[in-house]
């Protein structure tokens, strides 16, 4: 019969930690490049969300490697990878939306114009009052998320296949044997 190596064994687990870090991670490259195009169809002239939006992407693109890793059964290192992607994720969101807040105030505009394609024609107005709210509760906290998700679960995973030497003395270990 052939031996089996327990290392190169695929988890359950791990596979989907995995999974959803990849589809997070894509999910995260998306927003970037729809965050690094908004400021431009919004009309609005402000360089630090495009500079927000290509870090996010970096991190979007390091996370994306990160999955790969739990999907190559390196699941510590990846579950710590999407961790701090998912809460740099958030915070480059927030710091984003933010100064997409106050570009628009300098601009005194009432609402941000997003148009999604030719083929849905109405526009979404935005509020000024309202756009750190939409924009963090839309994309950027689902998207934290599940990358947070996907790396707990990969440590899990890693906690749970780990070998746990158990060491007993022979003073703590009693046995009582009962006849009957």
């Amino acid at each position: 019969m052939a031996k089996v190596n327990p290392v190169r064994v695929a988890h359950p687990r791990s596979l989907l930690a995995g999974g959803l870090g990849v589809f997070s991670s894509l999910l995260a490259i998306g927003w970037a490049l729809f965050g690094y195009n908004l400021p431009t169809t919004a009309n609005l002239a402000s360089i630090q969300p495009d500079n927000l939006m290509l870090a996010q992407f970096g991190v979007a693109f390091v996370v994306l490697i990160g999955s790969g890793l739990m999907l190559a059964r390196y699941t510590r290192l990846g579950g710590g990878i999407n961790i701090l992607g998912g809460m740099a994720t958030f915070g480059l969101g927030v710091l984003y939306a933010r100064s997409l807040e106050q570009s628009a105030r300098a601009a005194s505009l009432q609402g941000v114009t997003v148009h999604f394609s030719r083929f849905y024609t109405a526009p979404l107005v935005i509020p000024v009052d309202r756009l750190v709210a939409t924009l963090l509760v839309v994309p950027v906290f689902p998207i934290a998320t599940l990358l947070v998700v996907s790396g707990l679960g990969s440590l899990a995973t890693y906690r749970m296949h780990r070998p746990h030497p158990i060491t007993l003395s022979a003073q703590q270990v009693s046995v009582q044997t009962t006849n009957k």
